[in-house]
């Protein structure tokens, strides 16, 4: 009875877990970008590294999973004083805190292609609620595409805290996009 019971409990954890497909992603042809205005000037910037764990089906948005890293270090947009400010110690603090991570709980079907990843996205130690909304291609054809977006408050972050507390050099909202080639497995 004891085997039997050990039998189905395996059975049942591999048949749920089974039922999201685990997704390659193209990392030469995906992007994390951010977007904001200093000074009333638009900048842009994107993450030179950064991993994705996908494990995604319509069908199974229940065992469905978004994992994400970042490098708070390989921030750059091009601009020499920008780049310069990012990983430091009242910003990024990329020394002490190298990594940024989103690790969603739950996926929500919008209709259509639409999806909200709701879940925790942590910077600098700092873990907030996150939703990213984000829209698909068609799952049959590979490779899939992703493009999500999110708006982080750099503020509840502390990022700019100390020099820029009221977001009158740096705006408060940072948009996020994403731009994600995968492959399913």
């Amino acid at each position: 009875m004891r085997k039997l019971l050990i039998a189905t409990a395996i059975a049942l954890l591999t048949s749920t877990a089974a039922n999201a497909k685990i997704y390659d992603v193209d990392y030469a042809n995906s992007t994390i970008e951010f977007a904001g205005k200093h000074a009333g000037k638009d900048f842009k910037g994107k993450f030179g590294e950064w991993n994705a764990q996908i494990d995604f089906d319509p069908e199974h948005l229940d065992t469905s999973s978004i994992k994400a890293s970042f490098t708070t270090g390989t921030a750059v947009t091009g601009n020499k004083m920008y780049d310069g400010t990012l990983p430091s110690e009242d910003w990024f603090d990329a020394e002490k805190f190298p990594k940024a991570d989103f690790v969603s709980t739950s996926i929500i079907s919008k209709g259509g292609s639409n999806y909200i990843a709701e879940g925790t996205l942590t910077i600098r130690g700092i873990p907030k609620p996150a939703k990213i909304i984000f829209v698909l291609t068609d799952l049959s054809k590979s490779p899939v595409n992703v493009k999500a977006a999110l708006v982080v408050n750099r503020l509840s972050y502390d990022i700019g805290k100390k020099s820029d507390a009221k977001a009158e050099w740096v705006n408060a909202d940072i948009d996020i996009t994403l731009n994600i080639n995968a492959t399913a497995k």
